[in-house]
């Protein structure tokens, strides 16, 4: 074999050993563990409402305190109605607090003329209460049919309650 093909063989080959080689020239590199805990958690939070809610008549005109089906009685004017529920908000976290809400009354939040509504929490009236981890909250949603309300005002009319909703909101502190 002549010298230049004998050359040309060897620089073939030393290059077919470094191309196969490529993965295996590294540097040296190495990992260490570091004391960071074992698990990150999170927290919880949760609203409980139970199934204890009830409506009930509380007209001025009424000789004490009468149950309410709102699905099957009929609100006039001069009716006070009262939804009275107790909530148990639950949370836990390190930059947590939170506040409780009553929303969804009237048909989109719209209430038909002469009918106003009062939410309270623990007795003070508001639309949003500030809660305390499982402290139960008792809540209540008052509507009112003013009296003075005439002629056929908002007869035949709908106050949407099946959308009622208590929330419970995350605030930061």
């Amino acid at each position: 074999m002549n010298r230049k093909t004998r050359g040309a063989l060897a620089i073939g080959a030393g290059a077919i050993l470094l191309l196969g080689g490529a993965g295996s020239y590294a540097l040296w590199s190495v990992d260490s563990d570091i004391a960071g805990g074992s698990n990150i958690s999170t927290g919880n939070f949760a609203l409980d409402c139970g199934t204890s809610g009830a409506w009930t008549d509380e007209s001025p005109t009424t000789n004490g305190v009468l149950t309410v089906n709102p699905s099957v009685d009929l609100m006039v004017p001069g009716d006070v109605w009262k939804y009275t529920g107790s909530c148990t908000p639950t949370f836990t976290g390190k930059n947590i607090k939170a506040e409780l809400s009553v929303s969804g009354i009237g048909t989109g939040a719209t209430l038909p003329t002469g009918i106003t509504a009062v939410s309270t929490a623990n007795g003070s009236p508001g639309t949003a209460f500030p809660a305390v981890s499982g402290t139960p909250i008792a809540v209540t949603v008052t509507l009112t049919f003013d009296a003075a309300t005439g002629g056929t005002t908002s007869t035949n009319t709908a106050v949407s309650v099946d959308a009622m909703a208590i929330s419970l909101k995350q605030l930061r502190p």
